[in-house]
């Protein structure tokens, strides 16, 4: 049970920190974002759509006030990384550009699985 609460929370910390840290970039609009996501074709006035998403996503997976919408947190999590990698090789990127989404995902994944073992064991 220590092993799964650790596994949970890095795992979630890792998400957490990555995506809170992106919703800010993309808020502030930095250059780096602006020529990944203008270079997929998205137009720039979504980036505060898309730091929005995932500043929701990540603070409703935290906070306990939000039990009743962490899995739905979670998918939206899942659905925009599992976007974000399909857009980068659909465009023809290289596994470099979208890596770090795909381990984002599977990050994601791995803390939601521990999030569902932890609660089973609180029911």
């Amino acid at each position: 049970m220590k092993r799964d609460n650790i596994i949970y929370w890095v795992a979630t910390g890792f998400i957490l920190l990555t995506v809170g840290a992106g919703s800010i970039a993309d808020f502030l609009q930095i250059e780096a974002i602006k020529q990944s996501v203008g270079g997929l074709g998205f137009p720039l006035y979504m980036l505060p759509f898309f730091g929005t998403v995932k500043l929701l996503g990540s603070a409703t997976i935290i906070l306990p006030a939000l039990k009743r919408f962490h899995e739905a947190a979670y998918a939206g999590i899942m659905f925009y990384f599992a976007g974000a990698t399909y857009a980068h090789i659909a465009h023809g990127d290289g596994v470099d550009k979208f890596a770090t989404t795909l381990v984002i995902l599977a990050i994601t994944i791995v803390s939601y699985l521990y999030y569902l073992k932890l609660k089973k064991h609180k029911d």
